[in-house]
């Protein structure tokens, strides 16, 4: 999320646009990313100032990422105010609202943003090792961003080098392993271009930024078939399991040039700022302020199942442990 509103800050600047991060300032819409905001705040807008829209932007489900804090029974309560929500991905729709009762109100989906100007094939290169280099980042060490899985896959194929940007948990003591560390921005930026694939092991994954960033490098992506992945990805790579890994990556080299300038167009066509944000802007002007929630709408809403009413602590444990039975 913090990539996201880095850009979208960028882009409403640039346009002309004023922005606070004051919520007692003076302003013409309220815009909330997730359970960032707090829903009692968000409460105090809504009765303070009724005529000022606001928009919630969702990732997705915590619960469905394997987090058991209280960050879905958050967003859920903040949705309760909201007058318009963005999803990120159709995926972040369906984790929030199907498959997990997290948002009650449905909205657009628009994808993230990727800077074409800092990601792109041309540029500044590393010297890294390797014939074959397989790139992968990734900041949590959750299991299901499934970087644990990168020694079998090194294993399986020395021949391969993995290049890992960021954090990851114990990995074999293996010589095509090469762990780069956290990068910044522009350095991230040169070794993807570096390197010929991107891979993506994470499991229900909304709308993985790095995917983006990977395409954008012109890196044809193999990811695991879950999430937002495949909605990204489209047809400028392949899905891939452990045991299948090795033959979609030679699929893929096989066909690397035809794969690399797809990505890159598809992000051209698709991921730019310049095509994001102008759906962001025209969403935002539809907005249109409601009264704030009913009791009786709070309490439909509990029936079926929604986290929206605030519980006392153990009520919160027995929820969340339920919820982690069910995941696993």
């Amino acid at each position: 999320m913090y990539t996201f509103l880095r850009y979208w800050r960028s882009w409403l600047v640039e346009h002309g646009h004023q922005i606070t991060d004051a919520m007692g300032d003076d302003y013409d819409l309220l815009f909330v990313n997730s359970f960032m905001v707090s829903p009692s705040d968000i409460r105090q807008v809504r009765r303070e100032r009724p005529d000022v829209p606001i928009i919630q932007r969702v990732d997705g489900s915590a619960w469905d990422y394997g987090r058991f804090d209280n960050a879905d029974e958050l967003q859920a309560r903040a949705n309760l105010y909201a007058d318009m929500t963005i999803f990120q991905s159709e995926y972040s729709r369906y984790s929030t609202m199907e498959k997990y009762r997290v948002i009650s109100q449905n909205g657009p989906v628009i994808y993230n943003p990727v800077d074409p100007d800092i990601f792109t094939p041309h540029g500044n290169t590393v010297d890294l090792p390797g014939t074959i280099r397989v790139c992968n980042v990734s900041w949590s060490t959750n299991r299901r961003k499934g970087t644990w899985q990168i020694g079998m896959l090194a294993e399986a194929r020395p021949d391969v080098d993995f290049i890992l940007c960021g954090n990851y948990p114990e990995l074999p003591d293996l010589a095509n392993i090469h762990q780069l560390g956290h990068l910044e921005h522009d350095d991230l930026a040169a070794v993807l271009r570096s390197c010929h694939i991107y891979t993506h092991l994470a499991q229900n994954d909304p709308c993985p930024n790095v995917i983006l960033e990977g395409l954008a490098s012109g890196l044809p992506v193999l990811y695991i078939d879950s999430g937002g992945s495949p909605e990204l990805v489209g047809s400028c790579g392949s899905p891939f399991t452990v045991e299948t890994f090795s033959d979609a990556l030679d699929a893929v080299m096989g066909r690397h040039a035809e794969l690399s300038a797809a990505a890159r167009q598809r992000v051209e066509t698709h991921f730019t700022p310049t095509i994001v944000f102008p759906r962001y802007t025209q969403a935002l002007q539809e907005a249109r302020p409601r009264s704030a929630p009913t009791l009786p709408h709070v309490l439909a809403l509990v029936l079926r199942g929604y986290p929206v009413a605030k519980e006392n602590a153990l009520l919160a444990k027995v929820r969340r442990a339920v919820h982690r039975l069910r995941s696993n």
